[in-house]
């Protein structure tokens, strides 16, 4: 800016700019989680978790929190099927 105010984005732009940041780094982060093993999607989910926790950004949060909650509980719902066919003694 070129009166001195060397704040980006502008303060009347802050809640286009972050709602715009938002959908882009939640986009980048499902299109990342897509490619990636459980585990490590998890532990994305923890590190994006601490960023956003860092950066006061409340709505990230929540959203990464629920994502990660949700995440683990369907990891405990999963059955195993290779532990499955061993008890029953089917291949």
């Amino acid at each position: 800016m070129t009166n001195g105010d060397d704040s980006f984005p502008a303060p009347n732009a802050r809640p286009e700019w972050d709602r715009a940041l938002h959908h882009a780094l939640v986009a980048r982060a499902t299109e990342l989680a897509a490619t990636l093993p459980a585990d490590a999607v998890e532990k994305a989910l923890l590190v994006a978790l601490e960023a956003a926790t860092v950066a006061s950004r409340w709505n990230d949060v929540a959203q990464l929190a629920r994502e990660l909650e949700a995440r683990r509980r369907a990891t405990a719902a999963t059955v195993d099927l290779v532990s499955v066919r061993a008890r029953r003694g089917t291949s």
